[in-house]
């Protein structure tokens, strides 16, 4: 155990040797594909599921002049209680609930900070066909039981609006390098109303903050491979998908929220010319009073051009 640091530094080292070298663009437009389920993790409950793609480009003239970035997200989230084959609503500890929406996030960055600005708008209910979907993916691909999906959460139009902020430190430079960022983010909305303090460190190669899939971020084709550790607290003043809509909801099976969370995290990372992967693992305490913890596996590919 004493020689896992050394043995990992020395694996960083062998694939940073082992990376061909290619020309060095600057790629100003990508498109992403994202997946996030916790049935790889061998559960299926709360957050099911998640399924986005997204078109992101750099603008050559923006509000303030260089270094900001668009995105596009369109993109269908699955809730589910953990009780999937019961009926008995009572012992629910969330509602069934589907979500589909497009989010749009404007971001600019600095030389150590980037803000972000997003709106979401999207549908929850019968009409997001969230629920459609994962009774198919069960027939279709699973090959097992599929949530019953009884009493969802009532139709209902939900708009959000998120605001970040990321400021980070370079501790250790490139080929082995250490970074240290803070990511503070608050939420106003019917579908969430919260403040979320994160703090997330790199280590391994990586382009600067306004260039790094770290963040999403495009203008540098130059090779990254580096894993995260994420922790995180999230103060929940209102979560729209369990309680309702925030401006009303007549929902037959609706549940208060758990105020403080608790939210882990690890990616692996690595951008190759045109291609951006990702795999992490996210983790976070209970949401209701009567749920657990949960925890599910990401997937993301992205193409620049």
């Amino acid at each position: 155990m004493k020689f896992l640091p050394i043995a990992v530094l020395l694996w960083f080292f062998h694939m940073d040797a082992l990376c061909q070298d290619y020309e060095l663009k600057k790629y100003s437009q990508q498109l992403r594909v994202h997946h996030d389920n916790d049935f790889f993790v061998l559960t299926d409950r709360y957050y099911s599921s998640g399924l986005f793609i997204s078109y992101q480009k750099m603008l050559s003239k923006g509000i303030f002049g260089s270094n900001e970035q668009l995105k596009f997200r369109l993109g269908q989230e699955v809730f589910t209680p953990s009780q999937t084959q019961s009926t008995n609503t009572d012992l629910f500890d969330r509602s069934y609930a589907g979500f589909s929406g497009l989010q749009t996030t404007w971001s600019l960055a600095a030389q150590s900070e980037l803000f972000k600005i997003q709106t979401l708008f999207g549908i929850a209910g019968i009409n997001s066909g969230a629920g459609g979907f994962q009774r198919w993916y069960h027939r279709a691909i699973v090959i097992s039981d599929s949530p019953i999906w009884i009493d969802e959460l009532s139709d209902s139009f939900h708009a959000n609006l998120y605001l970040s902020y990321i400021r980070e430190w370079n501790i250790s430079p490139n080929p082995f390098g250490i970074n240290l960022a803070i990511h503070p983010q608050l939420a106003l909305g019917s579908r969430d109303i919260y403040t979320e303090a994160e703090t997330v460190f790199h280590f391994g190669r990586r382009n600067i903050i306004g260039e790094s899939i770290a963040f999403e971020r495009l203008g540098n084709n130059s090779r990254e491979i580096y894993f995260a550790l994420r922790f995180a607290y999230k103060r929940v003043f209102y979560n729209g998908l369990i309680e309702g809509n925030l401006f009303g909801d007549n929902s037959p099976v609706l549940r208060s929220t758990t105020k403080n969370l608790l939210k882990l995290g690890f990616d692996f990372n690595h951008r190759f010319n045109r291609n951006d992967y990702r795999f992490g693992v996210r983790y976070n305490s209970k949401e209701t009073p009567n749920s657990k913890g949960h925890a599910y596996i990401v997937l993301s590919y992205g193409f620049s051009w």
